[in-house]
Parts: structure tokens; sequence; C-alpha cells
């Protein structure tokens, strides 16, 4: 899948040395960047905690709010935005070159969670179609350090293994909170994960 087949590319500009920093919808900013350009990609996508990061941006930095504005609302549902995606999402899958297993494992998860946790596929939709194009732009050497809670950790593996593949898996690290407490009839969170998958070889 070539980026110029892609809706909403960017003309993203080499950089010249020095750091960028680029700000936006990374899926959109993602799909201007070349194939293979990347060493190192960390993330830490929220998931359902309903902050608007449209308020928590205006306020900090006085600027208006971009167009891309669900790159910084965490609160998810199955919009008709994400309606389309989710009927898409066969065909985006073998346009990345899934395996054909993959294709027909989302189509249960889709009809299984569409009902049931709809706030959750809306997510999990989400993060497939940017997880797709971080595997992309990835360097054979690259890396990616996926930062989650344990709500949707084991959803988001699983992902990982159809996107990456299971072989690529490296590690689950699990980062342990210092400042835990107990809620009513609840066992304290005590830690959140980090799941580490490579393009290639074994290096991290």
């Amino acid at each position: 899948m070539t980026t110029a087949s892609l809706p909403g590319v960017l003309d993203i500009p080499p950089p010249t040395g020095g750091n960028h920093l680029y700000y936006g919808d990374n899926l959109t900013i993602m799909r201007g960047m070349a194939t293979a350009s990347v060493d190192l990609i960390y993330l830490d996508p929220p998931f359902n905690s309903q902050r608007n990061y449209n308020l928590i941006y205006k306020k900090l930095t006085g600027k208006p709010v971009p167009e891309q504005e669900e790159a910084f609302c965490d609160a998810w549902d199955m919009d008709p935005e994400k309606e389309e995606m989710a009927r898409n999402m066969p065909v985006v899958l073998r346009e990345y070159g899934a395996d054909e297993d993959l294709v027909l494992f989302w189509k249960a998860w889709i009809g299984a969670l569409r009902h049931t946790q709809p706030r959750l596929l809306a997510y999990l939709i989400y993060m497939s179609y940017r997880l797709f194009e971080m595997r992309r732009i990835l360097k054979p050497t690259g890396s990616l350090y996926l930062h989650c809670d344990p709500i949707a950790s084991h959803y988001i593996k699983v992902i990982l293994d159809g996107v990456f593949g299971h072989q690529q898996f490296r590690n689950e690290i699990i980062w342990k909170r210092t400042n835990s407490r107990s809620t009513s009839g609840r066992w304290p969170r005590l830690h959140d994960v980090i799941l580490v998958y490579t393009r290639g070889g074994a290096s991290v």
C-alpha cells in the first residue's frame, strides 16, 4: 500500500538536521512519512479517560483547537465515521497485506463487540489504522513501545500480533505504580503495561 493511495496524506519534508515536532492527527502525519524511515516509536494512547484534551490544549497554549479534534478527545463512540471504518476494515487489512486469518478474526470481533462494547470497538478500530501505519514507517531494525493499561492491553496485544506478527513480540514490561489506591469493592490498580515489538530483527 503506497502513501499516494491514502486519503489525507501530508507532504512531510525530510528532516534537515536537528529535531522536528509535528502537530496534528498522527495518522495524517504518518501517511506523509516515508516507508521504513523511523527507528523508534513510543506511544501512550489514552483509553476512555473521558478527558477532553481539546480544552487542556487550548488552556495551556492559548491557541485554537486544530481540525484534528479526535486526536485530543478521549471519549470513544461508534459514530458514523467509526461505523464506516468498521465496514472498511477487511478491505484496509488486505491493502496493508494482513493475513486472511486476521481479516476473518476482525470480522468476528466487530460482530462480537459492536453491541456489547461499542466504545472498546471504536478504540480498537482507531488504533488498528494507526498501528499498520507505524509498522510501515518503522525501519527493519526499528522498535515499537506501546504503553497502555490492563483494561485494553490484552486486546491491543492481539492487534499487535496481527499487525507485526507474533514472532516480532519481544517483551511485556510491567510499570508498577507507587501511588495506587484501593477503591470500594475492587483491588487497587497497581501497574501499566508496555508492549514491545520490533519490525524485523530481535534488537530493541
